[in-house]
């Protein structure tokens, strides 16, 4: 909760995928409040009434997820309307004269989308087309996945992307960018 909070404030692609992976923690513990509290909550050392509020948040989160059927497999509506809004963003950046550089950085990642898109099931944008392919390495690697030297590449420009996004989020939500 916490630290969901922070990184929403402070780099917003890294709460995307933060997000993702507490909906993959509750959907492990299959929506139980006990495993959440026996599985989750220790990983947070802190006074009773923190950890009460902590896992009130799991709760809830688990509790509008399965609201919103995404049991399996997808996001929260939530964090979905936010995705779509920086998507927004970026959409306003690639037509904005003073974003060269940021065009620019976000043409150099279009090959990876495009070959990342182009095996996807489903259209989506190139913001989740990014984050689904960087979660995905996180999983990887969690799992201790051997990745290709190649596809580590092409995840850390898509990272450097999504870092400029971010930061310039940020920026454009704290009042030091404005729209024109």
């Amino acid at each position: 909760m916490f630290i969901a909070r922070e990184k929403k404030r402070t780099n917003i692609g890294e709460y995307f995928l933060y997000m993702f992976q507490i909906e993959d923690m509750i959907r492990a513990c299959k929506f139980d409040s006990q495993l959440i509290e026996q599985y989750i909550l220790p990983r947070y050392p802190s006074d009773p009434a923190t950890r009460s509020q902590i896992g009130q948040w799991y709760f809830d989160l688990a509790a509008m997820m399965i609201e919103e059927h995404i049991e399996q497999s997808g996001h929260l509506l939530t964090i979905r309307n936010k995705i779509d809004e920086v998507f927004d963003f970026h959409q306003y950046l690639l037509t904005n004269k003073k974003e060269g550089a940021y065009q620019l950085e976000f043409e150099q990642v279009c090959p990876i989308l495009c070959e990342l898109q182009a095996k996807q099931t489903s259209e989506q944008t190139d913001l989740m087309v990014a984050l689904n392919a960087i979660y995905g390495i996180v999983l990887l690697k969690m799992q201790n996945k051997t990745v290709s030297a190649e596809t580590l590449s092409a995840i850390t420009q898509l990272s450097k992307w999504i870092g400029t996004l971010s930061l310039r989020f940020k920026e454009y939500e704290e009042g030091e960018f404005k729209l024109e």
